[in-house]
């Protein structure tokens, strides 16, 4: 049997190992690993980088969420939106049958994209919409 502190510094050790073997658990990494990088493109909230995909919103977002789950996910007739700790892609409709994969930092998306996320979800920062109601007890 192996003592405790020895199991602990075996599992400490194979995840050293293994982080030095490239293993990515980077949502970004994973889009730039595996979609077609198009461009960045600037916003008002700041530049965004575009990759493609051959496949449709849903089956992309499906396999990047599969890859790398995010912590909220929002379908809606515009596109597939993935929130992340520190990332926000954004997997829409390309006009030619695939996806354009927006990934940005988690605020600039999520300003990017209010239309479609606003109310549903807030930054990881802070809270989606800030009212709650009205009337008595009312935001409580």
């Amino acid at each position: 049997m192996i003592p405790r502190s020895s199991s602990a510094l075996v599992v400490a050790l194979a995840i050293v190992l293994l982080a030095g073997c490239g293993l990515d658990a980077s949502v970004r990494n994973h889009v730039r690993d595996n979609y077609r990088f198009e461009r960045e493109e600037r916003t008002r909230e700041g530049r965004s980088l575009v990759y493609r995909s051959d496949q449709p919103p849903t089956r992309t977002a499906a396999e990047i969420a599969g890859a790398r789950p995010p912590a909220d996910r929002r379908n809606t007739a515009s596109g597939v939106f993935l929130r992340y700790s520190k990332d926000f892609v954004g997997v829409v409709p390309d006009g030619r049958g695939g996806s354009r994969i927006m990934v940005d930092d988690e605020r600039r998306g999520y300003s990017h994209f209010y239309p479609y996320v606003g109310g549903f979800w807030g930054t990881y920062s802070g809270p989606g919409e800030s009212f709650r109601g009205g009337g008595p007890g009312g935001g409580k």
